[in-house]
């Protein structure tokens, strides 16, 4: 492996935000998850956690470009369980929703320890989810259609996330933990 290839390792964990995690409910299209785990490694979120009580929907490559291979992807069968572990760590959840009671998600402080739930194409997020969550959010717009593809959403309110955290400092120095920074490091050489 090249100096080069083992510097840009350092530096993309040194951008890793452990703290902020997706999670994506009942998702089917695999074009959808795959721009989701794309936009998650652009943003330098680690954990992905993948909610299906049926079979998951897959992945594209092509639509990917390997991010699969860079994130760390946990697998829940139900939501209420998911959200326990979640919260016992410490960490706010956002869903994404219609709801008279959601807020502007760029009222949310995504500095704290917090997942985003995305939910599928045709229903949206859970009620259950919606439900057990701390807060909903939504992204305001001016148009007749009132929800975006589920990709285009994440990538709206992650790329919030990152530019509230940039602006925090939280990027300048790595924030994993020196064991999960070695597991990754030897995983991702043997790339």
């Amino acid at each position: 492996m090249t100096e080069e290839r083992l510097e840009k390792i350092r530096r993309v964990l040194g951008f890793r935000q452990p703290d902020l995690q997706v999670v994506l409910e009942n998702v089917k299209n695999p074009h959808n998850m795959s721009a989701v785990f794309r936009t998650c490694d652009a943003v330098g979120v680690q954990h992905v956690h993948v909610v299906s009580q049926g079979r998951c929907a897959g992945f594209s490559k092509g639509i990917s470009k390997s991010a699969e291979q860079w994130i760390d992807i946990h697998f829940h069968t139900r939501i209420e369980g998911l959200f326990s572990v979640l919260k016992e760590a410490g960490m706010k959840i956002y869903v994404t929703a219609i709801s008279p009671d959601a807020i502007d998600f760029r009222e949310c402080d995504y500095t704290f320890p917090c997942a985003v739930v995305f939910g599928n194409e045709r229903d949206g997020v859970s009620d259950e989810a919606v439900k057990l969550a701390d807060e909903a959010v939504f992204i305001p717009m001016k148009g007749f259609v009132q929800s975006f593809n589920i990709s285009v959403a994440a990538a709206i309110i992650l790329y919030e996330a990152m530019s509230q955290r940039e602006k925090a400092g939280m990027y300048n120095e790595s924030r994993l933990s020196p064991q999960e920074y070695q597991r990754l490091f030897e995983s991702w050489i043997e790339r």
